[in-house]
């Protein structure tokens, strides 16, 4: 790992199922950005469902083959043009099951390359005391099967979505895979979030001894499908450092939060309370 410096960012919008709505609302907070100083890594995460937030219908509409699809080539295009490292939180991507597809993060470089994907392994099924009431993910998206971290020179990058926050054990397998920098983009409910997001990622951090970038929606969203017209999300995006502590945080609606990657702070956090050496158990990866 270099001495690089390295801007950490997380992008807040509220997503519907208007796709060049959602690109227009990632666009104006990428614009907002302080101006990329040459020399400076930046990673930018955007949150889960980023650019399609509604029903199995729409999911399956917009469904893309993984490298290959108009809107993966404007993310592509707005990695390009920010100069960075930027990681759709989660994209509909095709897979050999007609009526299923994966909900996968979409890591793309400086040069608009796809450098890295990440299949959402654990599936929200679940009901929660909100007007939406019941969600069952399994019911459109296939769980994905490994584990990823990318290099990307001044750190390695481990990937997350969501509900994965729960399962510590996938987050103790990527830290020991080498992952300095955990991106968790989200779509938390409102109530959910309120009870755990915070209290998940703080104990996450803490765990692995890695920053934390948390890019959650943001608020309450209305789109033309009747299931999804008073879905609430919780916001609250942050940035955690590997000593736990909450760096920078919104509230809700559209937001930007950043903070700088500190490699020093990063080593001293690990070698003076060295858990990696310490524990007693090692993480397997076992799928059902």
């Amino acid at each position: 790992m270099n001495n690089q410096q390295c801007k950490l960012t997380a992008i807040q919008i509220i997503s519907d199922d208007n796709v060049d709505a959602n690109f227009a609302q990632i666009q104006t907070q990428l614009a907002q950005l302080p101006k990329f100083k040459e020399g400076c890594h930046h990673l930018v995460l955007l949150p889960e469902n980023a650019l399609c937030f509604a029903d199995r219908k729409a999911y399956l509409a917009v469904a893309e083959v993984l490298g290959d699809g108009p809107i993966q080539s404007r993310l592509a295009n707005l990695a390009k043009q920010y100069q960075c490292t930027l990681i759709c939180g989660s994209f509909p991507i095709q897979s050999e099951q007609q009526e299923k597809i994966y909900t996968t993060s979409l890591v793309y470089s400086p040069e608009g390359e796809l450098i890295e994907h990440y299949n959402k392994i654990h599936l929200f099924d679940a009901d929660v005391a909100d007007s939406h009431g019941s969600y069952r993910e399994s019911d459109t998206f296939i769980a994905g099967q490994e584990v990823k971290v990318v290099d990307c020179g001044f750190a390695k990058i481990g990937l997350a979505i969501c509900y994965d926050l729960r399962f510590p054990g996938l987050f103790q397998t990527l830290r020991e895979c080498g992952a300095d920098i955990i991106m968790l983009p989200a779509a938390f409910t409102k109530v959910t979030g309120e009870a755990h997001w915070k209290a998940l990622l703080q104990a996450r951090a803490i765990e692995t001894q890695c920053y934390f970038v948390a890019a959650n929606q943001g608020g309450e969203h209305f789109t033309a499908h009747p299931n999804y017209q008073t879905r609430a999300t919780y916001g609250h995006s942050m940035i955690i450092d590997p000593w736990g502590e909450v760096l920078v945080q919104s509230t809700i609606g559209c937001a930007i939060v950043q903070a700088d990657f500190d490699n020093k702070k990063l080593q001293e956090v690990r070698t003076k309370m060295p858990v990696q050496q310490h524990k007693r158990f090692k993480c397997t990866q076992e799928f059902k």
